[in-house]
């Protein structure tokens, strides 16, 4: 038993430590488009996110909390990254306006079907990955779909994707983010990362240095920290006003 008990451990450090090799390999070498490119193969083979199932779910306990607290009844709301419609149908049963965007055509199309059937004015609209839909600033308030900024590569991309949000928001408008919450404590993160730096180096991969909090498996996400979540907000042009790991990581920002 007792040499059972210490093979079993040194076989499950040897996994992880083999993991975090070739998990910080490819993180150092891919590019942020590439990166983009394996999230997006992984949703659009996506069953479940493009079910009406999902879809029909509603809005789960803690976007129900930050929606009743933090946006006006009723009002305008645009949703980024989202998937097959199941927040835009949550918001506008709620009584809200509600449309939004998302980067995965078999989503999209998930959503029109789901919207269909329901007889409803279709919600979701194509858009590039990482990329708002230009127009007017109109909404009073902004989501960013469940999960959908944490798969966003590098710290610039994703302050400039709520920038370009926020754009699109009247002033006040509050956003609302959610992501993987990150342990700094954890050796597989530091070796992940560390991995991931002298990859790029050895073999000139992406442009863009790896950050702490980078992972890639069935596709590409990123592990945040409180203090960089709300300095992300707040390099958008947002005053970080609400920060939660209850159910999911979730804050909110107010534009400024």
């Amino acid at each position: 038993m007792r040499w059972f008990k210490q093979a079993d451990q040194w076989f499950t450090r040897w996994i992880s430590i083999a993991g975090a090799l070739h998990e910080g390999f490819w993180l150092g070498v891919l590019r942020a488009d590439d990166l983009d490119a394996i999230t997006a193969g992984h949703y659009g083979q996506s069953q479940e996110y493009a079910s009406a199932e999902h879809n029909q779910r509603g809005l789960f306990d803690w976007e129900r909390v930050v929606v009743e607290q933090y946006f006006q009844p009723g009002s305008r709301i645009l949703v980024a990254a989202a998937g097959g419609g199941r927040e835009i149908l949550a918001l506008r049963q709620a009584g809200f306006q509600a449309e939004g965007f998302d980067c995965s055509p078999t989503l999209v199309q998930a959503g029109d079907a789901l919207f269909d059937g329901l007889g409803e004015r279709r919600g979701v609209t194509l858009c590039a990955a990482g990329q708002v839909p230009s127009g007017p600033a109109l909404y009073q308030g902004l989501i960013v779909g469940w999960s959908g900024y944490t798969h966003i590569p590098t710290r610039r991309r994703r302050i400039a994707f709520l920038e370009g949000l926020r754009n699109r928001a009247m002033p006040g408008a509050p956003v609302l983010i959610s992501f993987f919450p990150r342990d700094r404590s954890s050796q597989y993160e530091n070796l992940n990362y560390w991995i991931a730096r002298v990859s790029r180096f050895l073999f000139r991969g992406r442009k863009e240095e790896p950050e702490p909090g980078d992972h890639l498996g069935w596709c590409f996400s990123h592990t945040f920290t409180r203090e960089e979540v709300e300095a992300e907000l707040r390099a958008a042009g947002f005053r970080p006003v609400y920060y939660s790991e209850v159910g999911e990581g979730h804050a909110v920002g107010i534009m400024e």
